[in-house]
């Protein structure tokens, strides 16, 4: 084991300097791909040197991983960037946890156990480091100590190489002044290689003082991770003591009963005056868009309670009531039924506001919830009707696989072509929202507008000054890129612009 923390103390230090290298003093873009990539292999690696993985199916998770973090080069979505990295980190944590544990009971010691693994390997940083100290002393006695064989062999490779390069470095010179095509290739190579360390030129002294601090932090605190994951953890002995608890079903029955009723009285309205749009009210103007203004949010935290009730009602089953059990699953279906159409309620109540005064992400990102809404109804009405089902597992799966197709819808285009569709039907425009809140991703639709002969000149003229502030950045972004910060979307947008202007 005590080996081992040679390779532990080289992975730590390498991914310290890589990471300073890759994020201070740069935007985010292909770095965070770069990064966790390897960062995530090195780790199941060790731990399956040290025999600590207990299921292989938590690699999994690294679909989820690669895809969120390949979104930081393809699209420039600042809401997504953010929530991103906090996704991704989480991912990673329960990745890990359950390579070690095997599989996650979803409890109060979860939590305890994900914080626990990201501030315990700051105790073990002193011990990981006595141990590396042991066995560098160790590997230095046993190699030079009495092995006369050894050192005459490293004599020789060294003097090999004093020997050997000057003969290279002249023969290389010759060759070179003799053909040009060979010439080229090392000019070719030092042109890269200038590239590479260029940056360094121009860094600010402070960027160097924040990376090496930062490095520092970094390789003692993957040291520590490392050592504490692949020696120290071990999982704690929880006995399972199942406790036959006899449930009082007489108040879930009434909570769900008198729901019930409500809803039914709900629904009725909301099909008679949303869908169908017919309304008894009297002496009032009715407005559809400003009636629906006033419940979707409610409506959607309706439906998640009613979800939380149906899960609770469903655990207080009492194993031989079977009479009861069914009555609970009846009604538990029945407020399914209910709750799916106060979705739908929220969704139209949606469509008439956002048709009216415009798209938003807020109002994109409520389109997203309610469909994954819907879908979490199907392993609900499963784990309902007794079926074997994994329903934590299945709600994990299908709100990642919802979020990713997020990431990749690019909401940023959407939202501005669908205000921009609604502008040439309805000449009617947020131009400032979208220059605040989209972006490159939607420089495209910034370009509609001022090909569109029809559009005003006042409104071509702001989309056009934009642009042109636009581009200055990306001009900026464009001579001081390297592969760190490389993003598509800004390269797209850049040349969308310069081609149409």
């Amino acid at each position: 084991m005590k080996k081992f923390m040679i390779s532990i103390g080289v992975g730590a230090l390498i991914f310290a300097i890589w990471f300073v290298t890759l994020f201070v003093g740069k935007s985010i873009g292909l770095s965070i791909l770069l990064f966790i990539v390897p960062f995530s292999y090195f780790f199941i690696y060790i731990l399956e040197k040290n025999g600590k993985i207990k299921n292989k199916k938590a690699k999994f998770l690294l679909v989820p991983i690669i895809l969120l973090s390949s979104t930081y080069f393809i699209f420039n979505n600042v809401f997504f960037n953010i929530c991103n990295l906090v996704i991704i980190f989480t991912l990673l944590i329960l990745m890990i946890l359950i390579l070690l544990e095997g599989r996650l009971v979803i409890n109060p010691d979860l939590i305890e156990k994900f914080f626990g693994l990201i501030i315990t390997p700051i105790d073990s940083i002193g011990e990981s480091f006595k141990i590396i100290k042991e066995t560098l002393y160790t590997k230095k006695n046993s190699y030079f100590t009495g092995n006369a064989e050894k050192k005459k062999k490293m004599k020789k490779i060294f003097k090999a190489f004093l020997v050997a390069l000057p003969i290279i470095a002249v023969v290389t010179i010759l060759l070179a002044t003799a053909d040009e095509i060979f010439a080229n290739i090392f000019e070719t190579f030092f042109y890269w290689l200038n590239n590479l360390f260029k940056p360094l030129e121009n860094v600010d002294s402070s960027i160097i003082v924040v990376r090496i601090i930062l490095g520092t932090i970094l390789f003692f605190y993957f040291i520590g991770l490392f050592y504490y994951t692949c020696l120290k953890y071990e999982l704690k002995n929880e006995e399972n003591i199942i406790k036959e608890k006899i449930n009082d079903n007489f108040t879930t029955k009434i909570v769900l009963i008198s729901l019930n009723i409500i809803y039914l009285v709900f629904c009725y309205i909301q099909i008679k005056s949303l869908f169908l749009k017919n309304t008894t009210l009297r002496n009032v103007t009715f407005n559809y868009a400003d009636y629906a203004r006033q419940g979707f949010f409610q409506l959607m935290a309706v439906s998640f309670i009613n979800l939380v009730t149906i899960l609770i009602a469903k655990k207080r089953e009492n194993k031989d009531d079977y009479k009861t059990n069914s009555f609970i699953n009846y009604m538990s279906i029945i407020m399914i039924v209910f709750t799916f159409i106060i979705v739908i309620s929220a969704g139209v109540r949606m469509h008439f506001y956002e048709s009216t005064y415009g798209y938003t992400l807020l109002r994109l990102l409520v389109y997203c919830t309610l469909f994954t809404e819907s879908i979490l109804f199907i392993p609900t009405v499963l784990f309902v009707l007794d079926k074997k089902i994994n329903l934590i597992k299945s709600y994990f799966i299908i709100i990642i696989s919802v979020y990713i197709c997020m990431n990749f819808m690019n909401f940023d285009n959407i939202i501005a072509k669908r205000n921009v569709d609604r502008y040439f039907e309805k000449d009617e425009i947020d131009l400032n929202y979208l220059e605040i809140a989209t972006g490159t991703d939607a420089v495209n639709q910034i370009i509609r507008i001022i090909n569109e002969p029809k559009v005003s000149m006042d409104v071509k003229k702001e989309a056009k000054e934009y642009l042109i502030d636009l581009y200055k950045s990306l001009d900026d972004y464009s001579e001081n890129k390297d592969f760190r910060d490389f993003n598509i979307s800004k390269i797209r947008a850049r040349k969308l612009i310069r081609q149409n202007y």
